[in-house]
């Protein structure tokens, strides 16, 4: 199976986590997963593993494989490290924001934006990801990025078990950019930290979420050819 057909059923589990059709602790059956994709089990077990290094899934040994599903206590501890995280790389940007990573953040917000207008809630919460991962890799320091693209996979998760569809903060985004403009290393990290802390306070951590639908109905209609 070609590279791109994997990716495409990567993308397509992942998409299906980030809108609530894969449900936390539902099982991620190979064969049917391969079946529904017109393909064998060899390229769905390499996504799944991949999945589980970001975190998205779970592998059980002798029980299988589930998506992934953070504890309360859990997904309160990955809002915690983001901050941490975070301050301390956009302190380290703010010393150093070019005019070109200024554009390029800047691009991140209107794609952002343009999700919104259409829409487009799996996009505009892909690309919010994408800003603060942004901000991350031009820190320069590559563990800033690596711990930090985890942390924003699992939040992907919990926003799925635990969160609603509504804005993504733009506006948050927007402010956040422009005090980095100024180079208000302050301001920027408060920014982001209120920032982190008003999605995490969006939460429903009472929510159990409604019964997901079966692999065969979430994955009928993506075939791809071998």
């Amino acid at each position: 199976m070609s590279q791109a057909n994997e990716t495409e059923i990567y993308k397509a589990i992942k998409e299906a986590i980030i809108q609530q059709k894969l449900r936390p602790n539902m099982q991620l059956v190979e064969d049917v997963i391969a079946e529904s994709f017109g393909v064998s089990r060899t390229p769905v077990r390499n996504v799944l593993r991949r999945l589980a290094i970001e975190k998205l899934v779970t592998v059980i040994p002798y029980k299988g494989t589930f998506v992934s599903c953070p504890t309360v206590e859990e997904a309160k501890e990955v809002f915690e490290m983001r901050r941490v995280l975070e301050a301390a790389a956009i302190r380290k940007v703010c010393h150093r924001l070019t005019e070109e990573q200024f554009r390029q953040l800047e691009l991140v917000l209107e794609e952002e934006e343009e999700f919104h207008r259409q829409g487009d809630w799996f996009g505009a919460l892909r690309i919010t990801g994408d800003f603060h991962l942004k901000i991350a890799e031009m820190a320069g320091n590559f563990y800033f990025y690596r711990y930090l693209e985890e942390l924003v996979s699992l939040t992907y998760v919990i926003i799925a078990f635990y969160g609603k569809r509504h804005s993504i903060f733009c506006q948050d985004h927007k402010r956040i950019l422009h005090a980095m403009r100024l180079g208000d290393e302050h301001l920027s990290e408060r920014l982001m930290t209120d920032h982190l802390k008003e999605i995490e306070a969006e939460l429903d951590f009472g929510e159990a979420g409604a019964a997901p639908a079966s692999l065969n109905d979430i994955f009928r209609p993506k075939k791809v050819s071998t």
